[in-house]
């Protein structure tokens, strides 16, 4: 018994480093798409950490409970970027990091003072079916207000103190918001991890099937960008135009070809004009439609017979 409770603490503590390496990679590659300097980078990497870690000593809700708050941790990230580049360009870093952090602090030290609350909903939810989200009104319409109002600041034109001032205003409010609603924020953020694991549990059960459909179709590429060098290599003149200029094709660029004519984007890069390389890519685009068929076709035989499916019985502790 003992070394069952200690393996299933040990398979927590590695999902939750997972999730944790998960958070970080993904909050990182933000703040470097963002173009900020390492040292901003670094704070935000430091700032979602001390929340993630706060989640894993206050709630218990495994890997994808990690996950989901590291989803809304890059996406908050993510939309902070955007409104501080797009409404407060001229505020410093220093300013811009107290922004970012403050409504994450505040959001943790407001679940900090209803832990007991939180929990006790938390376990009283998973032990049912979500029939309904949070009440997200509580504070999803006035951080939208919050943010759309920020628009109008680039039109009044102000010093670069003001605009940092008016920053931090911002998030104080945004803030407020957090805080007033932080037990509905841990609910949603449960309840998508719950959604998440269902959804997770899914795809595991389709992979036979997606990983045929997967197989198939790096096929097909590989088969017709070898068709279509060989077309070419058979030709005296180039069987395709690159930016309205005859070229023959490398292997990569056939490959390359190959790919954006089965999933049917079309770029319009390259183009054929011999008339057998455009025999095949119309071939490829419908072999690639009945692909597609088949593929869908199959996934959904395979769901219907997992609903279908009576479930498996309970192996003993």
């Amino acid at each position: 018994m003992a070394q069952t409770a200690a393996a299933k603490r040990d398979a927590a503590m590695f999902s939750w480093l997972r999730a944790l390496l998960f958070t970080l990679i993904l909050v990182g590659l933000v703040s470097v798409a963002a173009g900020e300097d390492w040292k901003f980078d670094v704070a935000a990497l430091a700032i979602c950490a001390t929340g993630f870690g706060f989640f894993f000593v206050a709630f218990s809700g495994g890997m994808h409970f990690g996950i989901t708050f590291a989803n809304f941790l890059a996406v908050y990230a993510c939309t902070f970027f955007f409104f501080r580049e797009s409404n407060f360009p001229k505020a410093g870093h220093g300013p811009a990091i107290i922004a970012l952090a403050m409504p994450v602090l505040v959001f943790l030290g407001a679940c900090f003072v209803r832990l007991r609350q939180i929990n006790a909903v938390l376990h009283a939810r998973r032990r049912r079916e979500i029939t309904a989200l949070p009440a997200l009104w509580r504070w999803i319409p006035g951080v939208a207000a919050v943010g759309a109002a920020t628009f109008a600041l680039p039109r009044l034109h102000l010093a670069a103190s003001d605009q940092e001032v008016a920053l931090l205003v911002s998030m104080a409010v945004v803030s407020g918001f957090i805080a007033y609603a932080a037990r509905d924020v841990v609910l949603l953020l449960n309840d998508v991890a719950l959604i998440f694991e269902g959804v997770a549990h899914r795809i595991d059960r389709l992979m036979i099937p997606m990983t045929a459909f997967m197989t198939l179709y790096s096929l097909l590429v590989v088969v017709f960008a070898c068709l279509y060098r060989l077309a070419e290599m058979s030709a005296e003149t180039p069987q395709f135009l690159t930016d309205s200029a005859d070229h023959f094709l490398s292997f990569g660029e056939a490959m390359y070809f190959s790919i954006i004519t089965l999933s049917t984007v079309g770029y319009g890069d390259i183009v054929p004009v011999g008339q057998l390389v455009r025999l095949l890519a119309a071939g490829q685009v419908i072999v690639g439609l009945l692909l597609l068929l088949f593929g869908f076709s199959e996934i959904a035989r395979m769901s219907d017979e997992e609903r279908a499916a009576p479930p498996a019985p309970k192996l003993p502790d």
